[in-house]
């Protein structure tokens, strides 16, 4: 997500079950915006500043609706609980406005 890689974020979804391979443009295209808005703090180069970014819950949010509506298999069960909490987290560091080296952290934690 964070590279804006479109065809290797739908691949890993389809093998990651989140969509099925059959889905229509429309829904391939919100899901693909979807994944590179929740990216975008892990596509910064030094800190993300997620006080200045507050408009990504309601980019998302929209997003979410055509997803629902063009749906062909719900996201898988494990998902739930881990988008709940990046949420919960990314409104947090919202609230308060902070500044976090995002990219560098989830390379560390990768490598």
């Amino acid at each position: 997500c964070a590279e804006r890689d479109r065809e290797t974020l739908i691949e890993a979804s389809i093998a990651l079950g989140f969509l099925t391979g059959d889905e229509s443009p429309v829904l391939m295209d919100a899901h693909a915006e979807a994944g590179f808005q929740v990216g975008r703090p892990f596509a910064a180069d030094g800190v993300y500043d997620f006080g200045a970014e507050r408009d990504m819950t309601r980019r998302v949010a929209g997003l979410g609706k055509v997803m629902l509506k063009h749906r062909l298999t719900p996201p898988p069960r494990e998902a739930y609980s881990l988008h709940r909490k990046l949420s919960g987290a990314f409104l947090a560091c919202m609230r308060i406005g902070a500044r976090v080296p995002a990219r560098d952290m989830l390379r560390g934690m990768y490598e």
